[in-house]
């Protein structure tokens, strides 16, 4: 944000919210566009084949138990969470991930383009 207020001329006392910088410069929230990105990444993974690497450990389950404490959050709760928010199902997102235009413009946007 400091960067970002130096683009514009303003200072901290000015009192200019953060979302108002960002919203000026048409720049999104860090969290959204990781989200994109780890979402993106699903939906390449979705469309591998079974026999490449980087599914087969995705697929893979852990034996043993966990450790005493809070739950650790995991990459399939974190991918969950963003598709309930988009309003999609796990299953839902799963078929439409095979499509790629389709994914890529329910990720990005109607902005994307392949």
């Amino acid at each position: 944000m400091k960067y970002l207020r130096r683009v514009i001329g303003v200072t901290l006392r000015d009192h200019i919210r953060s979302s108002q910088i960002r919203e000026q410069l048409q720049i999104k929230k860090l969290m959204d566009a990781i989200e994109n990105k780890q979402l993106s990444w699903w939906g390449h993974v979705q469309r591998m084949n079974a026999d490449r690497a980087a599914k087969q450990v995705w697929q893979a389950k852990v034996q043993g138990r966990r450790s005493r404490g809070r739950p650790q959050e995991t990459w399939n709760n974190t991918i969950q969470k963003s598709l309930r928010k988009r309003g999609k199902t796990w299953i839902e997102a799963k078929e439409m991930a095979r499509n790629k235009k389709e994914w890529g413009k329910f990720v990005h946007g109607e902005e994307w383009n392949t």
